[in-house]
């Protein structure tokens, strides 16, 4: 999880060269407070007149200030973003880096998501939050998209409840002749589709068995939230690594 640089820098009117600026001490708290203004300023081919204008335009007493006040923020989105109440039943370390793998793979490839019913409202979450963060994502239920011939691998992304939404099994069956890739989001990790997917994420549901959503039902909002906690992770992990070494 991070903050959003765009809007802080539209809030305080801030300059290309501040908003670089605010970037790199974001991606870079630690080394920040170890260079210094001068480095920081000399990381970011600016001035040392630019940090500081950057400190008093996001209202710090200044640079110390800022950094570690940034350090707090961040920690506090990290915190209050963690999965509550186990809402990845089966989440291990393991799973999310096959999860950032298998997504940044697909960076410049199709991504198809799918779900039926209540799941449908979800999948579209998906695949427009995946299109926000650089993604080529659409929705089709349609095997002929999938098969088309000009297609290196898509991945499948598929939601559903019970695991066993027969439409999407076909989908699915039908998928693996075009070496696609799958990943879901079930609610039961015995089902047919988690068995059928490269990698999937058992989603935390009350109510198991009701299919027809007529009582309170978390697995539709705890699948969205669970891919969030996803995405946060994977942006974090591909931003360390896109970091040079010091």
């Amino acid at each position: 999880m991070e903050i959003d640089v765009y809007k802080l820098a539209k809030k305080h009117n801030l300059t290309e060269s501040e908003e670089m600026v605010l970037k790199f001490i974001l991606n870079n708290i630690e080394r920040s407070l170890e260079i210094g203004v001068r480095g920081v300023a000399k990381e970011c081919y600016g001035s040392s007149s630019i940090v500081m204008n950057l400190s008093r335009k996001l209202g710090y007493k200044g640079f110390i200030d800022m950094v570690y006040r940034l350090e707090q923020n961040l920690f506090k989105i990290q915190n209050e973003f963690l999965p509550k109440n186990n809402l990845l039943e089966n989440f291990s370390n393991e799973l999310l880096e096959m999860f950032v793998q298998r997504l940044h793979g697909q960076k410049n490839k199709h991504i198809f998501v799918q779900g039926f019913g209540f799941s449908h409202i979800v999948a579209k979450y998906i695949k427009d939050k995946l299109m926000v963060e650089g993604f080529f994502s659409m929705m089709s239920e349609y095997i002929q998209t999938v098969e088309n011939p000009s297609l290196d691998s898509p991945l499948l992304i598929f939601i559903s409840k019970s695991g066993e939404t027969s439409s999407l099994i076909d989908l699915g069956e039908r998928s693996k002749k075009s070496n696609a890739i799958i990943i879901s989001f079930v609610g039961n990790g015995s089902s047919s589709i988690a068995e059928m997917s490269d990698l999937f994420f058992v989603i935390k549901d009350s109510n198991t068995y009701d299919d027809r959503n007529l009582k309170e039902n978390d697995f539709f909002g705890n699948a969205i939230l669970s891919f969030e906690f996803l995405m946060g992770r994977y942006r974090e992990k591909i931003n360390n690594r896109k970091t040079p070494p010091l």
